[in-house]
């Protein structure tokens, strides 16, 4: 029993609950977004997402004033654009496609942080990882095929989300070796607030009362969600975590069935298949690879 209840099982739950919310969430933006502005939405969102980074440093034993300390203005800067494409992005793509189908190419995230890392960090990537990344590939096109019901300028935006995602991943990686995680989800929400807030002035618009409701549960379930991630990467290693976060597709498919009768055809579904399971296998060589490399250290002390 205690070793069903060990803190690595722990943030491995919290994390897979994380990823229902996530859907739940993608799900309540489809709703909304069918019918209203883009940057009204993303605008009430980074404004939540502000207020809580800054309520979190205040009481966090940092404080406010060392939070708001970063090492590199210019990065964050950057991290916040890419991150406010990335969610824009997405958003936008929900409005095209079906919740299945998007979260289906968001998929490729992972290869796409692999490939990244190569190009930008001068990352060593193995025959196989290379053959895992050509299969996610093969996988995307699968899922992009004519016959099936993915297509057009959705997938191409749903993509260039998940490229903007990977992207901020590296970026994350890299700002983590200067400012705390705190610093970084500070800027990221205050880039953010900012950035929709020039697009989002302009298309104000009278919500009905219903939706004022989901649009603050879009807020609440993301800030829940977020937490869950945290809490859990607090608990177990991120590697051990990462294989479960595409369970996010697993809970989106009977979600969008549910909610919008939405059902993905069998391309989609047999590409999502090949994507995740290369993205497995990558983070399966990345995890046996970053333990070669604990083992050499300790034989060299």
């Amino acid at each position: 029993m205690a070793q069903f209840l060990s803190k690595r099982n722990i943030g491995i739950a919290l994390a897979i609950l994380a990823t229902l919310i996530f859907a739940v969430q993608d799900a309540m933006t489809k709703m909304i977004i069918e019918d209203h502005p883009v940057w009204f939405i993303l605008m009430f969102r980074f404004w939540f997402m502000l207020a809580v980074a800054v309520a979190w440093a205040s009481f966090s034993a940092q404080g406010l004033v060392c939070v708001v300390r970063t090492k590199r203005p210019v990065l964050q800067l950057v991290r916040g654009l890419t991150l406010f494409l990335e969610i824009a992005l997405i958003t936008i793509a929900f409005s095209k496609l079906g919740l299945a189908e998007v979260t289906a190419i968001f998929q490729i995230h992972p290869l796409l942080v692999t490939g990244l890392a190569v190009v930008f960090l001068g990352e060593k990537v193995g025959w196989r990882r290379v053959l895992a990344m050509l299969s996610g590939l093969a996988g995307l096109l699968i899922m992009l095929q004519p016959d099936g019901n993915i297509g057009g300028w959705g997938a191409v935006v749903a993509l260039a989300g998940a490229a903007c995602f990977a992207l901020y991943q590296l970026l994350t990686r890299v700002a983590s070796q200067d400012d705390s995680a705190l610093t970084s989800f500070f800027y990221v929400a205050l880039f953010g607030a900012v950035l929709t807030t020039i697009f989002g002035l302009q298309n104000l618009m009278a919500f009905e009362k219903v939706e004022w409701v989901i649009l603050a549960g879009i807020c609440l379930v993301s800030t829940c969600a977020h937490f869950l991630l945290v809490k859990a990467l607090s608990l177990a290693q991120a590697s051990d975590i990462q294989p479960f976060n595409y369970l996010q597709l697993v809970w989106s498919i009977p979600i969008g069935f549910i909610v919008f009768a939405d059902l993905p055809v069998w391309s989609t579904l047999l590409g999502a298949f090949i994507v995740v399971g290369a993205g497995l296998f990558s983070l399966a060589r990345q995890r046996i690879r970053d333990a070669e490399r604990v083992n050499a250290t300790e034989a060299a002390e």
